[in-house]
């Protein structure tokens, strides 16, 4: 069954990448890496550049399942862009790494996680 990793290119983002990898390949994959840039922000950390996803590609070289790439750009919610893929893939599992900092958990880990949480079809794994 499908694994789908909502990926960040950060410790906390490769991290949930490997977890999403051992997860695919128990379940028996595929793997699919999404990152989600927001329309018309050119600095956000998240968004991932090509050195940053070739370095996830050769975290997953050597995974024993399909894994697939993909950048999707939104001017809405992130939240909902991993959701549909979620369901269009079908997929059994979503992994979504959080950083950890205090405060609360950052108000109870932030919206785009709360919904991520109610919302997915799917199991979520938070690494």
């Amino acid at each position: 069954m499908a694994v789908v990793v909502g990926f960040i290119p950060t410790e906390v983002g490769f991290k949930a990448l490997a977890a999403a990898r051992e997860e695919a390949e128990q379940r028996g994959g595929p793997l699919i890496v999404v990152n989600v840039l927001r329309a018309g922000v050119t600095d956000d950390p998240r968004h991932a550049n090509d050195q940053q996803l070739e370095i996830a590609r050769d975290q997953l070289r050597r995974a024993t399942v399909r894994v697939e790439f993909r950048q999707e750009t939104t001017e809405d919610d992130i939240a909902d862009i991993l959701l549909d893929v979620v369901e269009k893939e079908k997929a059994q599992l979503l992994v979504l790494g959080v950083r950890r900092q205090q405060d609360l958990a950052r108000h109870l880990l932030g919206l785009t996680v709360q919904k991520l949480l109610l919302s997915a079809d799917s199991e979520v794994l938070v690494v």
